[in-house]
């Protein structure tokens, strides 16, 4: 009986140190609750590049003429992402930006609402209530329809004075753009307030680079050229003025100093206006050096590997396309007919700045854009032979220019030369390719095949552990038809439990009776006849 005893335990023993075994190696193979949630994500966006735009993007890269070096940004390449509004297949910036900030699909010219008008919270948003450290980078002003949608919450996109308001007092970390004299100091002087809350401004690339500000605003504006913009990569003087890859690192640095983490998110917003001109010179350049911005994104979060990386267009735009019906059969277009635009060394708008007011130096404008003046001859337009036909028209083409020295009629050289035809300067409905870079532990599977516009939203803000649903009713609470409440000049007034709280649209600070209180970057805002608090102002009135 003792023996039995014995070899019972014993049996049993075995069993258990086996069964401990096994379930060690299941407990190490299998995520535990919450081992998926990345510390980080930066969201990169360009603005308005087509699939076409990459594909000749590539062929300008140095020693290319094939096409078979890729983008560093092309190994990344997950599925498709639908570009629709919600009620319709060519989106506007506003609402393209406003379903990957938050996940809700919206109307044309509206930030940061759903398309009944109310206020739905953003990645940043939310990234900010979880106490990490969030920035915004554009090459537009910092205004403009994408960083705004991500940002602020507006019913019209073109209301400057009010965007601004709301993303000075939302407290971002870092914001390197430019745009501040696109509003009058008397409406807000976007500066002044910009110092006052405590940010460094840089106005350069040297001051950029030298500043250990833990707050840092950069307005890029005024010094580099005469639209008051940033200049498109090609057309920039490197010294002075910083890349999307230079604004990126720095944008980096800055926040992953925050214990908790950070959300970026990064435009490279002039891919769509050079494409809104049809300069083809201006969509693949900027293209290029988005793919640069991308490539110092994904190399930061494999150092990290607490970091994902997402690069998604917003909408295509100009249908822009290799091949145009001046092209005379598809065996006479060798890879060298793109070879005309690797001679450019401005953009149009880069080379028409060189224009003298006397227009004496038109052969210097043409050959800034990569034309020679003097390369082509009249020459039989009904020719059958693709050079002699194709010269004709370039030919024609130059004549009118320097009668004519316009941007519009610099561009139609180049794509007649090059054989790059559009079907329009506006934006396109064409589904666009989603890049992705997440760690081993982050699945990328939510955004393989096709997806909407929102899934992206969704994606991010799950790899991040936020709920932008819960977010939203903490940041935006309807107080309009509250007991107590009253609405003048945009100032709500609120009389509860003996005390009044006094908050103004689009502040991050209210009044207790006569105290002032910081919201801590959660912003009131009055849209469509409602006026939104945060739940924390709220707070405040309880006994």
């Amino acid at each position: 009986m003792i023996k039995s005893t014995k070899k019972f335990i014993a049996v049993m023993t075995l069993v258990v140190m086996l069964l401990s075994l096994s379930l060690a190696n299941v407990s190490a193979a299998a995520p535990t609750s919450g081992s998926s949630i990345v510390k980080n994500a930066i969201f990169l966006i360009p603005d308005g590049m087509s699939v076409n735009a990459t594909t000749i993007a590539r062929y300008l890269l140095s020693g290319n003429e094939g096409g078979s070096e890729k983008l560093f940004m092309d190994q990344f390449v997950t599925g498709l992402v639908t570009t629709t509004w919600a009620k319709g297949p060519i989106t506007d910036s506003a609402p393209a930006g406003t379903a990957y900030a938050t996940g809700h699909k919206s109307l044309n010219g509206v930030l940061g609402i759903d398309p009944d008008k109310t206020p739905k919270a953003t990645l940043l948003e939310a990234a900010q209530l979880k106490g990490k450290a969030v920035g915004l980078i554009a090459t537009s002003e910092f205004m403009h329809a994408t960083p705004a949608a991500f940002s602020a919450h507006e019913e019209k996109r073109s209301n400057y004075a009010v965007i601004a308001e709301q993303m000075l007092n939302q407290d971002i970390d870092v914001l390197l753009g430019t745009g501040a004299s696109k509003v009058k100091p008397e409406e807000l002087n976007i500066i002044e307030t910009a110092k006052a809350k405590g940010y460094e401004i840089v106005n350069n690339k040297a001051e950029m680079e030298k500043s250990k500000a833990a707050k840092l605003w950069g307005n890029f504006s005024n010094a580099f050229n005469s639209t008051d913009n940033l200049s498109y990569d090609i057309d920039r003087k490197a010294s002075e003025e910083p890349s999307l890859a230079e604004m990126t690192a720095k944008a980096i640095d800055v926040l992953n100093k925050d214990k908790d983490g950070f959300f970026l998110m990064v435009e490279g917003s002039k891919i769509d206006w050079a494409a809104h001109a049809n300069d083809t010179i201006g969509i693949v350049t900027d293209t290029l050096a988005f793919d640069e911005a991308f490539k110092t994104a994904v190399d930061f979060a494999k150092k990290d590997g607490n970091t994902i990386v997402v690069a998604v267009t917003d909408h295509g735009n100009s249908g822009i396309s290799i091949g145009s019906y001046d092209l005379l059969g598809y065996d006479s277009a060798p890879f060298s007919i793109l070879t005309p635009l690797k001679g450019a060394t401005k953009t149009a708008e880069g080379a028409m700045a060189l224009l003298k007011e006397d227009k004496s130096n038109v052969d210097e404008v043409l050959k800034a854009y990569g034309i020679n003046p003097a390369g082509y001859t009249p020459a039989d337009i009904t020719s059958k032979d693709r050079d002699t036909y194709n010269n004709a028209k370039v030919n024609r083409l130059i004549t009118i220019f320097k009668t004519e020295p316009t941007s519009s009629n610099l561009i139609k050289i180049m794509n007649q030369k090059a054989y790059i035809a559009y079907t329009t300067g506006g934006h396109t409905g064409e589904d666009v390719p989603v890049y992705l870079y997440t760690p081993e532990k982050v699945s990328k599977a939510p955004l393989i095949g096709v997806n909407e516009n929102t899934d992206v939203s969704k994606f991010v803000a799950s790899s991040l552990g936020l709920s932008l649903e819960e977010v939203t009713k903490k940041l935006f609470v309807d107080v309009t038809e509250r007991k107590g409440a009253s609405i003048s000049d945009n100032v709500l007034t609120l009389d509860e439990n003996g005390k009044t709280l006094t908050i103004k649209a689009n502040q991050s600070t209210a009044k207790l009776d006569n105290k002032t209180v910081d919201l801590n970057g959660e912003v009131a805002v009055y849209i469509n006849g409602r006026f939104y608090v945060p739940q924390s102002a709220l707070d405040l009135l309880k006994k």
